[in-house]
């Protein structure tokens, strides 16, 4: 007899291993747990192995619940048993009480998947009715599914309604009492409960095993019509699609997900029960090691179950609403979600309207921009983009350099390099609560009405076009080219290249400006991340975000002399301002005070204190309010000059009027050699202007 200790998580036995020994357990607790939904908590006093013959094979997991310490004896016959309670007197009635306890809830454990089963012949029926009136509406024949027709429920044993088990329950209902007055008597009434605890348990784990096999043998002989209704449901949701006013029937949705998905079973039961855990969870936001382990398992199959269901989209036209929602706003389940949100999800995907420009994106049409080849992937956390990633990984050996050139054009590897890093990362930060953020949609993350905080394409092209009517130059960069035929070695021009906004599947409260650029070309779009429900003000969020790409695209263009006042920049300007703040002779001591004030508020973060300046820039300076120190708003509106509308409007304003007629000198300049350029170009071709020198007239004239 030998005493061990297992930490919390350590697996005891698994499924499929030999039974050998037997374990009492002496302190903490064990999980008996299985695949499927049975998980049944055994307490000190639990002889574990006593439900099994020697030599049977383990049919569920033993994982410590806590740290645990057990004796171990040898398993060779049922007399070893008795001689466990026997040789440990002083816990017998424990032991034989607790035998009692675990028989009852594997008695429970029974109902449930004797309920299971029936749920899924029902279930089955119910489909197989609801195909046959689809493919009426399809004005298609309904094939036939014998299997499918004939099937009937297992019938019950009758061991949940037996003596055994009322005696169980009885024993279980009198336990204290047990414990008290009749366990202790004689050791014989805890070796005999024991045994009749052992027998019980015996019957039900092969009636479990039994059912167990009836939901795996029936599901899979159920697959060819599973896959047919789905396929003519997705059919007849893509006829629907557009149209919202019909009531939706969303059922069983993480079945349709998981189905559509095709991840293999393992996969989809592991998840299924989490998303199971996770609903049954009263406090979703809970800090334990449980619920972290349970929140991480959620996300890690959650992305996989996302990038089979992508790539099953890409296959077929027709893909069912739920789906569609899981893919739009990583909806899983009706009941996680709520009935009335569950609605709303429904309504707002089939009336869901693309952007026109292709700019403003949902993460499943980003993807599939990806897959088609008219994207490029964003960059990982580590800044790296994908042609970077495959040299990276090439240099470490992971990658030979014939697989790094075939994996240059491979769009499907582009699209699993953009779900595991720029997906997972900034769909949880995007969501502002890191430790507690789950990929999936559930009622408790909303914290104000759906229709009230939906950031679709439309109402976040409004949010960020107010911001440019205010500071139109934000998205124009300057961008170099010649004109050999016009005798012209260099051009210095102005373009706006508007930026890839990309909406997460989550309901969340914080923009991410996550690159500014595409590889090292200046030309081409940033990327910007948000949630596709938002419940902060989105234009405030749009504020801040297009202040962030001003002041990373500002550092970008100047490199490693982003902060070199000899290079007047945005950056450098502001950095020198903040940097040398004391030493201004034409601040005030107020005003200085105020500096410190925001830099100890931004832990000395210059980008940060500009972000807050640029929000009262566009906030309160372009509406007349006086928000800024006069440094601030020069330096501001230097670099982040108004519209021309706004101009206008604060051109009486004294803060603005010699700042406008320095910037207004300096402007007729540039539109003056603008004008000479372009009159050059009309004396040798009039009919031949290039667009680049139109970009420019037209940007000066702004």
């Amino acid at each position: 007899m030998d005493k061990i200790t297992i930490k919390k998580g350590q697996v005891l036995h698994q499924s499929g291993d030999a039974v050998r020994t037997l374990e009492i357990l002496l302190a903490g607790t064990l999980i008996l747990e299985d695949c499927d939904d049975i998980e049944i908590p055994l307490s000190s006093g639990s002889i574990i192995g006593a439900s099994y013959q020697p030599e049977e094979t383990y049919t569920f997991d033993y994982t410590a619940g806590s740290d645990a310490t057990l004796l171990v004896l040898d398993y060779q016959s049922d007399e070893d048993i008795l001689e466990a309670v026997t040789n440990t007197p002083a816990i017998a009635p424990v032991i034989a009480a607790t035998s009692m306890k675990n028989a009852a809830a594997m008695l429970a454990a029974l109902s449930s998947s004797s309920e299971a089963a029936e749920a899924l012949c029902r279930e089955l029926a119910y489909q197989y009715r609801e195909y046959t009136f689809m493919c009426v509406k399809l004005h298609q024949a309904p094939e036939r599914f014998a299997f499918v027709e004939a099937l009937s429920a297992p019938e019950a044993s009758g061991l949940s309604s037996s003596w055994e088990a009322s005696l169980c329950h009885s024993c279980c209902d009198q336990q204290e009492a047990l414990k008290q007055g009749f366990y202790p008597l004689d050791l014989n009434f805890c070796m005999g409960t024991v045994m009749q605890a052992s027998s019980l348990e015996r019957k039900i784990r092969h009636e479990l095993e039994g059912y167990a096999a009836f939901i795996e043998q029936t599901k899979t002989a159920a697959s060819s019509f599973t896959d047919a209704y789905y396929q003519v449901k997705a059919r007849l949701d893509t006829q629907l699609r557009g149209t919202a006013e019909e009531r939706p029937a969303i059922q069983n949705a993480l079945d349709m997900i998981l189905a559509f998905s095709g991840v293999a079973r393992e996969t989809a039961d592991a998840f299924r029960k989490d998303v199971r855990t996770y609903t049954a969870t009263k406090d979703r936001l809970a800090k334990s090691d449980e619920m972290r382990q349970l929140r991480r398992r959620i996300a890690d199959n959650f992305y996989q179950i996302y990038e089979a269901a992508f790539f099953k989209s890409m296959e077929t036209e027709n893909v069912p609403i739920e789906v569609r929602m899981f893919f739009l706003f990583g909806f899983v389940d009706e009941e996680l979600a709520g009935r009335s949100n569950t609605e709303l999800l429904y309504r707002t995907a089939v009336s869901w309207q693309e952007d026109s420009e292709g700019r403003i994106l949902s993460i499943y049409d980003w993807l599939t921009k990806i897959f088609n080849g008219a994207a490029v992937p964003s960059k990982n956390e580590f800044d790296n983009d994908w042609n970077e990633y495959l040299r990276e990984e090439q240099r470490s050996g992971a990658l030979s350099s014939e697989q790094a050139e075939t994996l240059q054009s491979d769009t499907r590897a582009m699209v699993r390099f953009e779900i595991q890093n720029m997906f997972r990362m900034a769909n949880r930060t995007t969501h502002g609560r890191l430790a507690s953020f789950v990929p999936i949609f559930h009622a408790q993350d909303v914290i104000r009405p759906l229709d009230q905080c939906l950031a679709d394409p439309a109402r976040v092209r409004d949010a960020f076009q107010r911001v440019i009517d205010i500071d139109y130059s934000c998205f124009y960069r300057p961008a170099l080219t010649a004109f050999s035929e016009f005798k012209i070695p260099h051009f210095v021009y102005h373009t706006e290249v508007l930026p890839y906004i990309i909406l997460l599947p989550n309901f969340g409260s914080r923009g991410l400006m996550w690159q500014e650029i595409e590889g090292a070309r200046r030309s081409t779009p940033a990327h910007m991340m948000l949630s596709v429900f938002h419940s902060e003000d989105l234009y405030e969020t749009a504020i801040r975000m297009c202040a962030m790409f001003r002041w990373e695209m500002c550092r970008r263009i100047q490199g490693v002399r982003y902060a070199d006042i000899s290079e007047p920049s945005l950056t450098s300007e502001y950095t020198n301002y903040l940097q040398f703040y004391r030493r201004n002779s034409y601040l005030s001591s107020d005003v200085k005070d105020r500096i410190k004030l925001s830099l100890q508020k931004a832990r000395n973060d210059y980008k940060k204190v500009f972000m807050a300046d640029y929000e009262k820039y566009i906030q309160n300076e372009a509406c007349g309010l006086s928000k800024l120190t006069k440094a601030a708003r020069e330096i501001l509106f230097r670099y982040c000059t108004f519209s021309k509308k706004i101009r206008e409007e604060r051109a009486a304003s004294p803060q603005y009027r010699q700042l406008m007629d320095r910037w207004s000198i300096a402007q007729n300049t540039k539109i003056h050699n603008v004008d000479l350029i372009m009159r050059k170009i009309q004396r040798i071709n009039p009919e031949n202007i290039p667009a680049e020198v139109e970009e420019e007239a037209s940007f000066l004239s702004r």
